[in-house]
């Protein structure tokens, strides 16, 4: 099983760049272990700074479930991130990161009549207010991170925002979502 904590002597690095390699080979996204984008993605909005063993960056749910299932079959953890916002380090760790800002950020369809909107996990608040619009709706939640926050993050972090009061947390206007599990596997809740 891989430690990221190290001191097996460099058989983690090397078991390490193996999973990477598995990953790369099997997603049509970008796995990305160099220094710099490490580095880039071992901050958020918190004072926590913890670098990151690499960022996978997938273009679709079956990148992520491939991921998801090599990693688990190596014991490497997997942290998922969108926008970095969070106030508390819920988005740096000591895993490979799947950032679904870049590519997953996307919004699937409106249904203005039934007022729902099925949107990717990496996209930002701002650009789903900006695409219900045209249609005279919005979305409650109103986090002070608007222009980076993404719905995932929010969803996760049950985001709310100064008129939670009036509008509530993220999490009340979830309908449902389709998630990858652990083991790799998805499934709609």
């Amino acid at each position: 099983m891989f430690d990221p904590a190290g001191g097996g002597g460099g058989t983690e690095s090397a078991e390490l760049a193996e999973v990477l390699a598995a990953i790369d080979s099997n997603i049509e996204g970008d796995v990305r272990g160099d220094r710099l984008t490490r580095g880039l993605f071992s901050t958020d909005a918190s004072p926590y700074a913890v670098t990151p063993l690499a960022v996978v960056t997938p273009r679709n749910a079956s990148d992520v479930a491939t991921t998801m299932r090599i990693c688990r079959e190596h014991g490497v953890p997997v942290l998922p991130r969108g926008g970095g916002t969070s106030l508390a380090g819920q988005t740096v760790n000591i895993a490979v990161v799947l950032d679904f800002a870049r590519f997953m950020n996307g919004v699937l369809e409106i249904d203005a009549d039934a007022r729902v909107a099925r949107v990717q996990p990496g996209l930002v608040l701002d650009d789903l207010r900006r695409a219900l619009d045209p249609h005279g709706l919005t979305f409650g939640p109103d986090v002070s991170t608007s222009t980076h926050a993404t719905l995932g993050g929010m969803i996760g972090n049950a985001s709310a925002g100064s008129h939670s009061l009036v509008h509530g947390m993220t999490d009340e206007h979830v309908l449902g979502l389709d998630v990858v599990l652990a083991d790799g596997t998805g499934n709609h809740l």
